[in-house]
C-alpha cells in the first residue's frame, strides 16, 4: 500500500490521502483546516486576554483573564485534535 493512502474515519478503509469523502461509506473526512482556525482564534483569544490581564483593572481585567485561560483551552485543544486525527487516519 502507498504511502499516500489513509484510513476512513468511519469505515477504517484505506482511501487516498487527499479524499474529503469515502468512496466506500460516502462518509465526510474531517478538515484539517477547521483545527486551524480553532488553534488561530484560540492563539487570538490567549495574546488578547493577556494584554486585558495586564493593562486594564477591574471587570476588563476579569474578562483579560477569562480570555486567557479560553484562548489557552482552543489552543491547546484544537492542536491534540489535530494530531489525534492524524494519528487515527494512519492508523497508529
Amino acid at each position: 500500500m502507498p504511502n499516500d493512502r489513509v484510513h476512513c474515519v468511519d469505515c477504517r478503509e484505506p482511501i487516498p490521502s487527499d479524499a474529503r469523502v469515502c468512496p466506500h461509506c460516502e462518509a465526510v473526512q474531517p478538515s484539517p483546516l477547521v483545527d486551524v482556525a480553532v488553534v488561530v482564534a484560540g492563539v487570538f483569544a490567549f495574546a488578547f486576554g493577556l494584554l486585558l490581564a495586564m493593562l486594564t483593572v477591574g471587570t476588563s481585567r476579569l474578562l483579560g483573564f477569562l480570555l486567557l485561560v479560553v484562548g489557552f483551552g482552543l489552543a491547546v485543544g484544537g492542536y491534540t485534535r489535530h494530531v489525534d486525527r492524524q494519528a487515527g487516519r494512519q492508523a497508529r
